[in-house]
């Protein structure tokens, strides 16, 4: 387990700031763009990033020479770590491998996909307080992921966006439910805020 997540989810008053702001700058990035939107994903992550770099510091945060690397997100205090968010209480939609390659899926369903680096992951419910913020250690994956075989830990991505393979639902509540994943609460609040994705290029070019 990574020490440095750990101990900053142990701490209320560190991480407490991230779970007040959180929705805040969620929102921001919802009003950017559109949640069918596959780049919001990316905003987000973006988002939290900054946040782990203003927490411990640029020299102990690495984020990887390339940005689509598959694996991992960012490399904090030594350690890979993978950022998810997903939005709603429904546990089949967490996308780990994107492609449109059907004979890919396939592949990575049967056995070329394995769990690499510890999860931070965020899942957005609007108007609840709820357990959304969870830290799932890489060895708790590979537990569960051994537990299940790939069959079941995996399912193809089904509906509007069925470019890639998901976590089965079945295999998240698990994830989720490990005695050694970290989790916090989030009040999901919306402030109604008066901002567009123009606001910040107006800022920019009226310096």
């Amino acid at each position: 387990m990574n020490q440095c997540l750990t101990e900053l989810f142990a701490d209320k008053a560190r991480i407490g700031l991230f779970l007040q702001k959180l929705p805040v700058a969620f929102e921001m990035a919802a009003n950017e763009m559109p949640k069918s939107n596959p780049a919001i994903g990316i905003l987000r992550e973006h988002i939290i990033i900054g946040y782990l770099i203003g927490e411990f510091g640029k020299d102990r945060i690495m984020l990887p020479e390339m940005g689509n690397e598959r694996a991992y997100d960012v490399v904090v205090c030594g350690e890979k770590l993978s950022i998810k968010t997903m939005t709603g209480s429904g546990l089949d939609s967490l996308k780990v491998v994107w492609t449109a390659d059907q004979e890919k899926i396939a592949e990575e369903i049967k056995g070329g996909y394995y769990p690499s680096s510890d999860m931070l992951l965020v899942i957005i419910q609007w108007n609840k307080t709820a357990e959304s913020v969870f830290y799932i250690p890489h060895h708790v994956q590979s537990e569960i992921f051994h537990q299940l075989g790939s069959q079941d830990y995996l399912k193809a991505a089904m509906g509007t966006n069925h470019r890639g393979i998901n976590i089965s639902s079945l295999a998240l509540k698990k994830l989720l439910d490990h005695t050694d994943t970290l989790k916090h609460k989030v009040n999901w609040v919306k402030q109604g805020l008066d901002y567009t994705p123009y606001k910040r290029w107006e800022d920019f070019w009226s310096d």
